[in-house]
């Protein structure tokens, strides 16, 4: 058997390449791709060869990570999955993949592909939430209303923060975290204005700007937390990081992806929450490499794109 794999080959330069699919081993199961998503703060960097990090970038390099699909093979040794069982895992752009059973994430049948997708985003949240431990009458301001800072006002939510704050200069995404259920949201210029400050940050817009913003918010001995990859542009310590004498934690990556999938799924069966909103674009997997070339350009400027395979 052979899949497609969409590899970034040089900046703004991606191929579909065929690989054949090496021999099913015990513990393995063989999934079909339905839908995947792109995940833009970190992806689209690295599609312009412009990501910050902390290695050389190398190519060829796999694109993605955020896959949903259908088990359609399984190891002699198998023993949580059958053919048909949907499942997400982190195996990207492809078409099809191998992959551990102990990696895949069994999604429950009325759990549609593009909520089980965000499993992966709220628990790579969630683990910044909890390293924070934010209580749920301290006050709570995030910075930046994409996908990330959006998933942080759910979760805050979710966990019984009351308090939870946003500050994004676009007005259709201020729109989208008060569904979310956040107090306020606010533009760059407003909060400047407003009185307010804050116990606890999430740095969630990956520009230096609005982190300055944050740290001004901020009450003595405020503990920040930065979600952001970094991967945009740096940021930098202002005056009033020493002057309060803030903390900042840095996180990436979920906390447990299978523990978390159960607690999300439980959550979000049956309770309207709408997520799903936040894939404000589609695309197929055919048209893939155009969707990268308009979002470098700025043709498309979506939170996030669901990628349909047929």
């Amino acid at each position: 058997m052979h899949r497609h794999s969409l590899l970034l080959t040089g900046p703004r330069q991606l191929k579909w390449v065929n690989e054949n699919l090496p021999p099913l081993q015990p513990h393995e199961v063989l999934i079909q791709t339905i839908a995947g998503a792109i995940s833009i703060g970190s992806e689209l960097p690295l599609y312009c060869g412009t990501a910050r990090s902390s290695e050389p970038i190398r190519y060829p390099r796999m694109t993605g990570y955020e896959s949903a699909g259908v088990v359609i093979g399984y190891g002699s040794h198998v023993q949580r999955f059958q053919v048909g069982d949907r499942v997400i895992a982190f195996y990207g752009h492809r078409t099809c993949a191998i992959i551990p059973e102990a990696k895949a994430i069994a999604v429950p049948d009325n759990v549609p592909d593009a909520l089980a997708l965000l499993s992966i985003l709220t628990c790579d949240v969630g683990k910044g939430i909890r390293k924070v431990a934010p209580q749920q009458n301290e006050s709570v301001l995030v910075t930046g209303a994409g996908t990330i800072g959006l998933l942080t006002v759910f979760m805050l939510k979710a966990l019984g923060v009351r308090t939870v704050d946003v500050v994004e200069p676009r007005t259709e995404r201020c729109a989208m975290a008060s569904q979310l259920r956040a107090r306020m949201a606010m533009s760059p210029q407003e909060i400047t204005k407003s009185s307010e400050i804050y116990t606890v940050a999430f740095e969630c817009s990956s520009h230096n700007e609005a982190f300055e913003l944050l740290q001004g918010k901020m009450q003595l001995d405020g503990r920040i937390c930065i979600l952001s990859d970094g991967n945009i542009e740096p940021l930098t310590l202002k005056p009033a990081f020493h002057e309060k004498e803030l903390m900042i934690i840095g996180s990436s990556d979920g906390w447990d992806y299978q523990q978390h999938a159960k607690w999300f799924f439980n959550l979000v069966r049956g309770h309207p929450f709408n997520l799903e909103q936040l894939f404000d674009y589609q695309t197929t997997a055919t048209n893939l490499i155009t969707t990268f070339e308009q979002l470098a350009t700025g043709t498309i400027t979506p939170i996030k794109v669901l990628v349909q395979y047929t």
